[in-house]
């Protein structure tokens, strides 16, 4: 639901209703969490904490490959164990945005390349980039709430529900819009929020 003055850029690309939710996860996102956790030293404790049954499916996967959404929760699950800050996920999520721009994410790079782009060029194309990295289900939201900033929503996503994956998707958010802006500010909205949804408050200068 939107308030006096909000406009919807994007609306999500189903009701409510027939929104469904993600059943698998690109490899390409995991494995660049997977680098940041190695630059970390904690790639050891990392496996030691992966459920054994989507251990090889994970340690495993090629580039570009869709894995089911399972082994994406015991990924993000190991990822939670492993006691980052919130900083420290919000740090990774950043950090796997940077690493997948010239891959699933190259039209971000390209635009930001173009002279007069804005972060209202990119937010609109949010179901676009959501499903190279998602699929099955799910998708996003843009509701313009002033000249410089917006509400970014994710539904039917059950990444969600792992509260280490909410932290790294707000700081992915932030690297990416910061790539049209000197700096950007993601802050979730905890009252609009499910197991397998988020709201998140964008602003920028």
């Amino acid at each position: 639901m939107t308030s006096p003055g909000e406009e919807i850029l994007l609306p999500f690309p189903a009701p409510a209703a027939s929104l469904g939710v993600a059943t698998e996860v690109r490899s390409t996102l995991i494995a660049s969490s997977i680098e940041s956790l190695r630059r970390r030293g904690v790639y050891d404790r990392y496996t030691k904490l992966l459920v054994p049954s989507h251990k090889d499916t994970i340690l495993m996967s090629v580039a570009g490959q869709w894995l089911p959404m399972s082994a994406g929760i015991a990924h993000y699950s190991a990822c939670e164990a492993l006691g980052f800050t919130v900083e420290e996920q919000f740090a990774i999520g950043a950090e796997v945005s940077h690493k997948i721009h010239d891959t699933f994410l190259g039209v971000v790079v390209k635009m930001a390349k173009n002279a007069g782009v804005t972060p209202w060029t990119l937010l609109p194309k949010g179901n676009q980039l959501y499903g190279r990295l998602l699929s099955g289900g799910g998708g996003t939201q843009i509701t313009r709430l002033g000249p410089k900033e917006c509400r970014a929503e994710m539904a039917g996503l059950p990444l969600l529900e792992i509260p280490y994956f909410r932290n790294a998707i707000r700081g992915l958010y932030q690297a990416a819009i910061t790539l049209f802006c000197v700096r950007t500010y993601v802050n979730e909205i905890p009252r609009r929020a499910t197991p397998t949804s988020i709201a998140m408050r964008i602003a920028w200068v």
